[in-house]
Order: C-alpha cells, then sequence, then structure tokens
C-alpha cells in the first residue's frame, strides 16, 4: 500500500512541480518508506521552492548529514541562519565542520606536497557565494550550470548528462574570478584545487607538460573535486599565434586532459580564469571543454559597499557612509577597492604620528585617498571593446558587449 501511495505521490509531483504541499509529503513519505536519498533528492527542490518547514530544517540537515550529503546539509545550516531558527542551527554547523573535517582527512593519501595544498583548502572554513558580494546574476548562472548538475547528479543520470566539465571565468583583473571559483567549490561542499601557472611552468623540455598531466591526475583521485586553473591564456596561448613548438605541446596536453584521453574525468568539474580570453586557443573553447563561458565584471555599486564593508570590518573607523563611498567609485575592481583602503589607512597612520594620538579612520581620509586612486579596469574594458568591435564573429562575448552598451559604462569609456 505504501508503494502505490508513493507511486501516486510521484506522478502528482511531475504533474503540478509548483505544489510545495504535495512534493513535502512525498518527502516525508519517501523518508518513512527508507528511500532516504529519493527523500533528499525531494528536500534539495523544497528548499530552492523554500518548501521546507522551519521546524524541519534541522532533521532534514541531519539526515543529510548521515547519508554524505554535504551541499544539502550547508544549504539546510544557511537556511536556518535567514529564517532566525536558533535552536538547533549549532548541531548543523557541527555536523557541516565534521563532514569537511572528515573529507580533508582523505585528503592526505595524496603527495606531500599536493596534500598539503588540498587538505589546506579544505579544512579552512569554505568561502560561499553569502561572502561574495553582489554579482547575483553570475551566481544564479554558476548555480545553474555548476552546482545543480552535482548537487543532482541522478537527474542528470537520468537524462545521460554526466557532472563535470570546464567553465572558463574571463574579465577585468581583481573583480573576483578566483573568489568566484572558491565560492563555487565551497557551495558544491568539494575540495578546490588551485592550480597556479607557477605550479606547471617549468624552463626544461616537457617538464610543464609532466606537470600539468600530475594536477590532473591528483584532481582524479580525489574526485568529485573543483580543480581550478589560473591565467588560462598562459597555460592554453593560441597555437596561430604562437610560433614556438613548446607552447603547442603544452596546448596538446591540457586538451588531451579535458577530453580525458586515457583517463575519466567524471566528478571533476574543471574552472579556468584569464584576463585575456581572445588570446586563449580555439579549440579550448570547443563543447565538452571549457563550452561554458561567465563574463566577471566590475563589481556593481551595491557589491563594491559590500566589499568595502569586509575591508574595513577590522578597523577602528567613525561612522562611514560607505554606500555614498561606492557611489563614487565606479568601475572599481575588488583590487582598486582594497588599495584605496590602504592609502586611506596609510593617511590615517602619518596623522597618528603627527599627534602622537589614535585618531579612527574617517570619511575625509577615504575621500581624500579616492581622488588618488584610479580604476584598473578602464583599460581593460578599452581593449576588449576594440576586440568585441572587430572580432567577435562568433558572438562568444556577447554579455561583454552587452556590459559595454550600458549607460553607465559608456560614459565612463567616452
Amino acid at each position: 500500500m505504501t508503494d502505490d501511495r508513493i507511486s501516486a505521490l510521484r506522478k502528482a509531483v511531475e504533474t503540478n512541480p509548483d505544489d510545495v504541499l504535495l512534493r513535502l509529503v512525498l518527502a516525508e513519505s519517501l523518508v518513512t518508506a527508507g528511500e532516504t536519498e529519493a527523500a533528499l533528492d525531494q528536500y534539495v527542490v523544497l528548499l530552492d521552492q523554500q518548501g521546507v518547514p522551519d521546524d524541519q530544517l534541522v532533521t532534514v540537515g541531519e539526515l543529510a548529514a548521515a547519508n554524505g550529503r554535504l551541499a544539502l546539509l550547508r544549504s539546510c545550516l544557511e537556511t536556518a541562519r535567514q529564517v532566525g531558527v536558533v535552536e538547533g542551527t549549532g548541531r548543523l554547523q557541527q555536523l557541516v565542520d565534521e563532514m569537511i573535517s572528515s573529507r580533508s582527512g582523505v585528503k592526505v593519501k595524496l603527495g606531500p606536497e599536493a596534500a598539503e595544498d588540498l587538505a589546506g583548502d579544505v579544512s579552512k572554513e569554505l568561502t560561499t557565494f553569502d561572502q561574495v558580494g553582489g554579482m547575483e546574476e553570475i551566481k544564479r548562472v554558476i548555480h545553474r550550470m555548476v552546482i545543480l548538475p552535482l548537487s543532482r547528479p541522478e537527474l542528470y543520470e537520468k537524462y545521460g548528462r554526466r557532472s563535470g566539465g570546464g567553465v572558463m571565468l574571463y574579465g577585468p583583473p581583481g573583480c573576483g574570478k578566483t573568489l568566484l571559483a572558491r565560492a563555487t567549490a565551497g557551495e558544491c561542499g568539494l575540495p578546490f584545487v588551485n592550480v597556479r601557472i607557477e605550479d606547471v611552468m617549468d624552463p626544461y623540455l616537457g617538464v610543464s607538460e609532466r606537470n600539468l598531466h600530475a594536477a590532473f591526475e591528483r584532481a582524479r583521485a580525489n574526485a568529485p573535486c573543483v580543480l581550478f586553473l589560473d591565467e588560462l591564456d598562459a597555460l592554453a596561448f593560441a597555437r596561430h599565434k604562437h610560433g614556438g613548438s613548446e607552447s603547442r605541446r603544452l596546448v596538446d596536453v591540457l586538451l588531451q586532459e579535458l577530453d580525458a584521453i586515457g583517463s575519466d574525468n567524471d566528478g571533476l568539474l574543471v574552472l579556468a580564469a584569464t584576463n585575456a580570453p581572445w588570446d586563449v586557443d580555439e579549440a579550448m573553447l570547443r563543447p565538452g571543454r571549457f563550452d561554458r563561458v561567465i563574463f566577471v565584471p566590475p563589481p556593481d555599486e551595491p557589491a563594491r559597499a559590500d566589499i568595502l564593508k569586509v575591508l574595513l570590518k577590522d578597523v577602528p573607523a567613525d561612522e562611514l557612509d560607505l554606500s555614498a563611498l561606492a557611489k563614487e567609485a565606479p568601475m572599481f575592481s575588488g583590487a582598486d577597492l582594497r588599495a584605496l583602503v590602504e592609502r586611506s589607512v596609510d593617511r590615517v597612520i602619518d596623522e597618528a604620528l603627527a599627534t602622537g594620538g589614535e585618531p579612527p579612520l574617517s570619511m575625509r581620509h577615504l575621500t581624500e585617498a579616492l581622488a588618488t586612486v584610479k580604476p584598473s579596469t578602464l583599460d581593460w574594458l578599452h581593449r576588449v571593446r576594440s576586440y568585441i568591435e572587430f572580432a567577435n564573429q562568433a558572438e562568444r562575448y556577447d554579455d561583454v558587449a552587452a556590459y559595454l552598451r550600458s549607460k553607465d559604462v559608456r560614459r565612463r569609456l567616452s
């Protein structure tokens, strides 16, 4: 009788997927019937629909923890905090910490250097989208393209769609591409393996290729995980622009790794970042490789205010109008805002040395420093505007073209 009831509920939910109460009854029935994984899949959808009752968040989180579903557990914790649930939130945080700790313990099976890097990334407090100011649309795109396939693999398996793949983030320097990559790993509850250009490039023949292959092998041994390649344009410089055979070999190896020739990339999510997407070899952007390309623009006004708040949280200060300051800093990257804060603090320190006191940071210090800092993103935007105008026949960068057409950007670039 229970099987008939569940079957009827499944059909009803398929017919009315937005009926939260119906889906909740299905999830509870699945738990009662012992079909825990199927129930948790329903709770994933319910959390997106804000359909899990507040008094059930801790119970669902504990069930997720018992079944190794870290992403769902973290979603329960974040939702509980957002709706103001106090009792049990500490328990959810404890479960999150225990799962992260257990996962980081597994990673020490790697070689000494790789194990140290990977365990260090996993054992730290995970970076999440809550810690990335602004960029709401980009977060939604990444959630749909990257996080959902990993949080609901059974759905993708049902339709023959494998998890994993490649995503390239591009935009001006200092605008948070690496932070977004880390936050993506945190949202998925996966270890983050950062492969820097200095970890790969070597002057001796064949060593760079071996280093790149070793990075992919480490990631595959610890899948599912996020492998991040910084400065992709240096690793995969367009072969038709380079006369030497060394860079061509490195590009060929990277193509083989992305295609998983002789290996398996299932569960391996490859993220890459570049400031010069036009210098990346065209073969990298073919479907199945870095076919998902996301533009990361300079932070908007609310994001700039959030970034300033983070940068100034430990600085003794008078009442600061960070929203007004953010409005006066258009096109500033996160790195530019950090430079602004550092110059403001330098002024306070100079004042303290001159007076013998300990004055707090004020709007005056920030405003004076603002006059000395210029947005570093403008040069990049001028370059990309020329590229878009003359070399965007494939319409791959239409998102940045739309950004350049916005009123505020046109005014700044004129």
